[in-house]
């Protein structure tokens, strides 16, 4: 058995993917686009490029992905994906990259838990917590 975070994005799966294997140091392992897929002709001619289905491995964590319809999606809500760092330092890089073009929630600072926390939602919808407890 194995456990996995399934996010669904507004068009921007592979940019997203993209975006987190070169600063998140994950390896893509599948880019499915709906124009590779079985269900390709099901598909109008300006969706065929999206992708139904995709997953990185960032540190041994599995993110799965895929592109839903413009009415269908939602922004996630009710969780955060937590990126516990190595350093103050490293928080404050992965917040400003995260927080780019994205929404800042709390900036990074000290808390009586962890020596630099912060929460941002990135450019793609995705919620962030980043903690260093050291």
């Amino acid at each position: 058995m194995s456990l996995s975070i399934h996010i669904n994005f507004n068009g921007q799966c592979q940019e997203a993917f993209e975006f987190y294997a070169e600063h998140l140091h994950g390896t893509i392992g599948t880019m499915l686009s709906y124009k590779n897929s079985p269900v390709s002709a099901t598909q109008p001619a300006d969706w065929q490029n999206k992708i139904v289905h995709a997953n990185i491995l960032i540190k041994d964590i599995e993110l799965a992905g895929a592109d839903v319809k413009p009415e269908q999606y939602q922004q996630p809500t009710g969780f955060n994906l937590l990126l516990g760092c190595s350093s103050e330092n490293e928080v404050n890089t992965m917040f400003d990259l995260l927080s780019a073009g994205g929404q800042v929630i709390l900036a990074p600072q000290t808390t009586f838990w962890s020596a630099r926390y912060a929460i941002v939602i990135d450019r793609f919808g995705v919620p962030w917590k980043l903690n260093c407890g050291t």
